[in-house]
């Protein structure tokens, strides 16, 4: 089981990690409380305050501008409390300006002088939208500033919600319409397999962004910190994204506005980042600027340190795993810039268990990740905006598995490598005050290799599971290449009625006629609409219907589970409908109502009576899912309020369904919720600030499994365990409430930040699935089977924490 193997020891690695890291912290703490952190006040003047919107909520990353009368200019940003400071200013009068994407700009006029601070609070109003401020389609956001996007949550709040290992893709499955698993960052978007959702960083798709991909990527491969926006498009997105059918998970990394570096360690990683503006503009600012990010998990370290201590194991390795992120910004003028942009990661794990009843398990594996890409962006005139991106990308895997359960044989050799090239280049033209065009096109080289060996034994098969055929060896290059092209038009209709037409069109090179003939084109046409209706002081009214379309990459091949072709792209029609009000900074309301309907859905593989395993084609409970078509539909809540600075909330309640149509009978996904809730509160007192969530949903469908006894080949009773109705049966329900808790140290020219986390603080035992071990399956003595599984469940209590030191 994955959790067994990843999360073992976890208290002597605490005391591990407390013992190297927690003296220095403590050094560090008493320096913070000390004397010697007080300073002495720099010398001339200084300006400090906090902005904040009506209503009292803080406004990170306001451009702060103070003008001295000689002409001299000073910048800074507020940070994630709305705060800045400037200091070592020289005596005088200055003119101060404070200027946020969405909001009237604020100017001052403040008097200077040597000695104590002058305070300024700046109150900003928002500003009318324009055409490009229109948040056309519903979705869920960090960090963004447009007054449009009422339901939002900052970038502070979004890496404070409580958390294993920091990892950002967690944060963001609890968000309303997501679901996930305790062991996997991945998350599904209304009932979509995970794959469905598109993900960017930057304009650029991410493939297969985790860490511990044996262990259904536990963790991303992304540094949190390095994030500065980020939006989550359950459905009806812009005629822009394409070639997934799900959501889209739009993120933008940040540039530094002043130097900064950080060095911290977690539960299982150490980080250390870094970044700084450079070059002068010949205006008092800068033209450039870099941030750089480098993480090591350290897991096979404490391991090593730890040691085995599992009756009848014989070694346990752990993984290692490290990623890295730099991005240099340069402006060639006011009306120019470029992005440079490097991303890599990797894993390996090398790892033998042997049990005390002679079960074994093995594996070698190794994992890689690696981008590199440029933006460009120009602006020939005030109503034009024309971008280019390059990029290109390998993701490559050598995982070696071997398996031997008593009665299950199996191995596996996969090797598989992906290389990628592309390039897009699209223009935002202002057409007047009433249109505003987006068209746009982009090229994409795929080339994937497969290795893969594949062996199986199942000595007891179960009886009414389809057969999953076996493959033997299969060695192949696929290779091909992606067009797209899309253009839409954002209409002003009314002064309160927006709307968004655009249409797309996908063509694909690589798709299989029939086995053995040479490789087709495969093209699809994507239509798109989007209403936004301002309701004036009843809110905002949204609308969208559209078609999206899903490809199979060459990489995404399931040799695994003996598929050689590719098939024809996947079909979704989106219908949603929303509102959404804003009652002041102590409440906002938000309602969703969707309906998703997939036509042409190609073949997929699950396991029936437990979701994670370390080797899921190896398993006997593997099937093949051939659905006519499926359907997605809900109504989703969201509520969000804050109290002045201190005290914020969110709750979101879904309704879901979500089923496969197979020989006339709707099905019920694997991942399949009714009804799921989640709460979350923070609060401020200090330098504290305190987090919990509790998460709610209905138990995940599962099949049971029944048995009885049969003459076996050599004519002597055997038991053959029959499967009931496909997920005709359901786990119990999920619930468990994580908290956190932080605490910052401000120091004379640094700041030191600890967190302890804690998953799961009941540990609740939540139900994951079942085993079906030797002796499972008893035998009566009326002749029936008494079937007695053993049931696996989620992660119990995980305690972790970090520290964090800012210099």
């Amino acid at each position: 089981m994955p959790h067994r193997t990843l999360f073992p020891k976890f208290w002597l690695v605490l005391v591990l990690w407390a013992l190297a890291l927690g003296a220095p912290m403590l050094v560090a703490v008493a320096a913070a409380d000390g004397p010697s952190s007080q300073g002495s006040p720099p010398p001339g003047a200084s300006l400090g305050g906090q902005v904040t919107v009506a209503g009292g909520d803080p406004l990170p990353g306001t451009s702060i501008l103070a003008r001295a009368a000689d002409g001299t200019l000073r910048e800074t940003r507020t940070g994630d409390d709305g705060r800045f400071s400037l200091a070592d200013l020289a005596p005088g009068r200055y003119s101060v300006e404070a200027l946020a994407d969405g909001f009237v700009v604020e100017r001052r006029e403040v008097d200077l002088g040597a000695g104590a601070p002058a305070v300024l609070d700046l109150v900003l109003t928002a500003a009318p939208p324009a055409l490009d401020e229109i948040v056309v389609s519903s979705s869920y956001s960090l960090n963004r500033t447009e007054p449009t996007a009422s339901v939002m949550l900052t970038r502070k709040e979004i890496l404070e919600l409580p958390t294993f290992a920091d990892d950002l893709y967690r944060a963001v499955a609890l968000l309303p319409g997501t679901s996930s698993n305790d062991v996997s960052a991945r998350f599904s978007v209304r009932g979509g397999r995970h794959e469905e959702t598109l993900v960017e960083l930057d304009g650029i798709e991410l493939f297969e962004p985790f860490h511990l991909k044996d262990f259904a990527g536990a963790l991303t491969i992304l540094d949190p910190d390095v994030i500065g926006g980020l939006d989550l498009t359950p459905g009806g997105a812009p005629a822009a994204y394409g070639d997934r059918m799900g959501g889209v998970l739009s993120m933008t990394t940040r540039s530094p506005t002043a130097p900064e570096r950080r060095l911290g360690g977690s539960l299982v990683n150490a980080y250390f980042s870094a970044g700084d503006t450079f070059g002068d503009d010949g205006e008092g600012g800068r033209r450039g600027a870099w941030l750089g990010s480098l993480r090591r998990g350290y897991l096979d370290i404490v391991f090593d340190l730890v040691g085995g201590d599992d009756e009848g194991e014989e070694e346990e390795g752990a993984p290692q795993y490290w990623d890295a992120f730099g991005k240099v910004d340069w402006s060639f003028s006011e009306r120019s810039s470029a992005v440079a942009t490097l991303l890599g990661a990797g894993d390996s794990l090398d790892s033998s268990e042997t049990e005390e009843d002679g079960a074994f398990e093995s594996t070698d594996s190794t994992y890689g990740n690696q981008w590199l890409w440029l933006n460009h962006a120009h602006l020939p005139s005030d109503r034009a905006v024309a971008t280019t991106r390059l990029y290109a990308g390998r993701v490559d895997r050598d995982r070696t598995a071997s398996e031997d359960g008593g009665e299950t044989d199996f191995e596996v050799r996969d090797e598989r490598t992906l290389d990628l090239f592309g390039g897009e280049h699209g223009w935002s033209l202002q057409l007047g005050d009433r249109h505003l065009l987006d068209v746009g096109v982009e090229v994409r080289s795929f080339d994937a290799t497969y290795d893969y060996l594949n062996m199986r034994d199942f000595d007891d098969p179960v009886s009414g599971l389809g057969e999953v055929p076996d493959l033997p060896r299969f060695l192949e290059n696929r290779s091909g290449e992606s067009y797209a092209a899309w253009i839409s038009d954002r209409m002003r209709i009314t002064p309160r009625l927006t709307a968004e037409v655009g249409v797309r069109y996908d063509r694909q090179t690589w798709l299989d006629s029939a086995p053995g003939t040479p490789q087709v084109d495969d093209d699809q046409v994507s239509p798109r609409l989007n209403l936004v209706w301002d309701l004036g002081s009843a809110g905002l009214l949204r609308a969208a219907w559209g078609h999206a379309h899903q490809s199979q990459r060459p990489h995404e091949l399931q040799v695994e589970d003996g598929e050689t072709r590719f098939f024809g792209a996947e079909r979704a029609e989106h219908r949603g409908l929303g509102w959404e009000r804003v009652f002041g900074p102590a409440l906002t309301l938000r309602v969703d109502a969707y309906q998703r309907l997939i036509t042409d859905p190609r073949p997929r593989y699950t396991n029936l009576f437990n979701p994670v395993v370390l080797f899921p084609e190896g398993s006997p409970d593997r099937i093949r899912i051939d659905a006519e078509r499926s359907e997605a539909r809900g109504l989703e809540l969201f509520a969000q309020g804050r109290r002045g600075g201190r005290f914020s909330w969110w709750a979101s309640y879904a309704w879901s369904e979500i089923e496969d149509l197979e020989d006339g009978q709707w099905i019920p996904r694997d991942n399949d919720q009714t009804h799921s809730l989640t709460l979350n509160a923070g609060y401020t007192v200090g330098p504290w600030q305190l987090n919990a969530a509790w998460i709610y949903h209905t138990g995940w469908p599962i099949t049971a499994i029944s048995a009885e006894l049969v003459s076996g080949p050599d004519g002597e009773p055997t038991v053959l365990p029959i499967a009931g109705p496909r997920f005709g049966d359901r786990v119990d329900d999920y619930h468990r409430l994580d908290i956190r808790g932080s605490r910052a140290w401000r120091l004379q020219d640094s700041e030191l930040t600890l967190y302890v986390d804690v998953q799961n603080l009941y540990g609740r035992e939540n139900e994951r699935g079942y085993e079906l071990g030797e002796d499972a399956f008893r035998v009566q003595a009326d002749g029936t089977v008494e079937v007695v599984p053993t049931i696996d469940t989620w992660l119990g209590i995980v305690p972790s924490f970090g520290v964090t030191w800012r210099f």
